[in-house]
C-alpha cells in the first residue's frame, strides 16, 4: 500500500520482498479468510498502553475510503457471513494482485540485511546484490513472527540499528494450550463463549466470542483475543487459569432454571443425554465426568453437589494455561517499534528523517478479525501519501 501510494505520486519507488512472493502472511490470516478489514473497525478494538497512536490512520482511511480504494484497483470488497470480515471474493490472492498492480520496481527474493543513514538519504544493504541508495526508506515487514511467511525478525533488527526500541515479541491471535487432557478429546466441537484469562483473582483479558476445541489445544476468535496477555505472563512466572463460561448471552439464574427444567423433565433418562437439551452432548458428557457422574447414570441418581457442580463448569468452568501453540501458528504478534518514536500523522520516524515505520512492525495490538490487517494498509496509506513531501 505504500508503495502503490508512492508511486501514484509520480516517485521511484522501488519494492524489496524477502520472499520468493509476497503476501504469504496475508492468506494464512483470518483463519484462511484473509481480511483486509472489519465492519467493526474502531479505535476501542485495539489494546496496549497507546492503542489510541492507530487514531490517525484510522481517520485517514476508514472502511469506505480502503473500499474505493480497491474499488479502484479493480477488487470490490465485500463482508463476509461470520465475525465482520472485509474480504475480496478472490481470497489474498486477489488482494496481493491489487496491491502489487502497476509497481513496476518490485524484487522478490531481495533480503535486506542493513540500511544505513547516509548523507542526506539511506544506503540499503543486500544479501546477494549490490546495496542500493534511496532518499527514503519504508520498513513495513510485519511483526517478528512466521518467518517462514514473511515474519519481521529484519525489520527488528534495522530498526533498532537506527537507533529505534522494540518492545519483545511474543505470539498474539493464537491457540492456547491448556492442562486437563479432556479438553483435547473432543476435537471440532465449537461453541460460543465468554473468556477469561486469570492471573490469581485478577483478569488479565476477557472476550467474548466463539471457541473452537482440538487436538493441539484451544483456537476460535474468542481464545484469539485474549491469547496476546498469556506468552509475556508465563514468562514472568505467573499462574493462569482459563474461565470459560459456556453462557455468555445468558445470566447465571437463567441458566440455572433451565438446567432445572430440563433434569427434572427427564429425571430417568441418562444424564449423558439429558445434557444434549442444553449443550452439546459432548462436551456435557465431559463436564459430567468432571463431576464424577458414571457413563450412563441416571438424573436422578446425581446428587445435589454434583448438579451444582454441573451448574458451576457450565457458567465457570476453570483449566490451567501452560502456554500457546507459539510463533508458527500465530496470526499476530506482541511488541515491535515503540509508537511513541513514530509520527502517527505520517508514520516518520521522529529518530531518523526519511525513515518510515509501518504495520505490524509497530508495537500496535488489535483484536482478531481484520483490524490489524486495517490498520497496516492504514499505516501504510500515510506513509506512502506522505513520504518525500517537501515539507518532510
Amino acid at each position: 500500500m505504500a508503495a502503490a501510494c508512492a508511486a501514484g505520486r509520480g516517485l521511484n519507488v522501488r519494492v524489496l520482498e524477502r520472499q520468493p512472493a509476497a503476501g504469504a502472511k496475508l492468506c494464512y490470516s483470518g483463519m484462511g479468510a484473509a481480511p483486509v478489514s472489519n465492519t467493526g473497525i474502531d479505535v476501542s478494538r485495539f489494546h496496549g498502553r497507546h492503542a489510541r497512536f492507530v487514531s490517525d490512520a484510522l481517520q485517514d482511511f476508514p472502511l469506505p475510503a480502503l473500499r474505493e480504494w480497491f474499488m479502484q484497483a479493480g477488487v470490490e470488497l465485500e463482508n463476509a457471513e461470520y465475525y465482520g470480515l472485509v474480504q475480496a471474493p478472490g481470497g489474498g490472492g486477489e488482494i496481493i494482485e491489487a496491491l502489487g498492480r502497476g509497481l513496476q520496481g518490485w524484487q522478490d527474493d531481495m533480503r535486506v540485511t542493513g540500511v544505513v543513514r547516509e548523507n542526506d538519504g539511506f544506503l540499503v544493504q543486500l544479501e546477494a546484490n549490490a546495496p542500493l541508495r534511496a532518499k527514503a526508506v519504508v520498513l513495513a515487514t510485519g511483526g517478528a513472527n512466521l518467518p517462514q511467511l514473511g515474519g519481521g525478525e529484519d525489520g527488528y533488527q534495522i530498526a533498532q540499528s537506527l537507533g529505534h526500541t522494540c518492545e519483545p515479541a511474543f505470539p498474539a491471535q493464537v491457540g492456547l494450550v491448556v492442562e486437563e487432557d479432556w479438553v483435547r478429546e473432543i476435537p471440532g466441537l465449537w461453541m460460543d463463549v465468554r473468556l477469561r484469562v486469570l492471573h490469581g483473582k485478577r483478569a488479565l483479558a476477557e472476550s467474548t466470542g466463539s471457541m473452537l476445541f482440538t487436538q493441539a489445544g484451544l483456537t476460535g476468535e474468542a481464545v484469539f483475543n485474549v491469547s496476546a496477555e498469556v506468552e509475556p505472563a508465563l514468562a514472568d512466572g505467573a499462574e493462569l487459569e482459563l474461565s470459560v463460561n459456556f453462557f455468555p448471552g445468558m445470566g447465571d439464574a437463567d441458566v440455572a432454571e433451565w438446567l432445572r427444567r430440563v433434569f427434572g423433565e427427564r429425571t430417568r433418562e441418562p444424564a449423558d443425554r439429558a445434557i444434549d437439551y442444553i449443550m452439546p452432548a459432548r462436551l456435557g458428557g465431559q463436564l459430567l465426568k468432571r463431576q464424577k457422574v458414571k457413563p450412563g447414570a441416571r438424573v436422578l441418581q446425581m446428587d445435589e453437589r454434583q448438579r451444582e457442580g454441573l451448574l458451576s463448569e457450565m457458567l465457570d468452568t476453570r483449566l490451567k494455561i501452560t502456554g500457546t501453540l507459539g510463533m508458527r501458528a500465530a496470526e499476530g504478534v506482541t511488541g515491535g517499534v515503540n509508537v511513541r518514536e513514530v509520527d502517527p500523522r505520517t508514520f516518520q520516524s521522529k529518530l531518523v528523517p526519511g525513515l518510515y515505520i509501518v504495520g505490524q512492525l509497530l508495537d500496535v495490538r488489535a483484536d482478531w478479525g481484520g483490524f490489524e490487517q486495517h490498520f497496516a494498509l492504514a499505516s501504510g496509506h500515510l506513509a506512502g501519501m506522505s513520504v518525500l513531501k517537501k515539507t518532510d
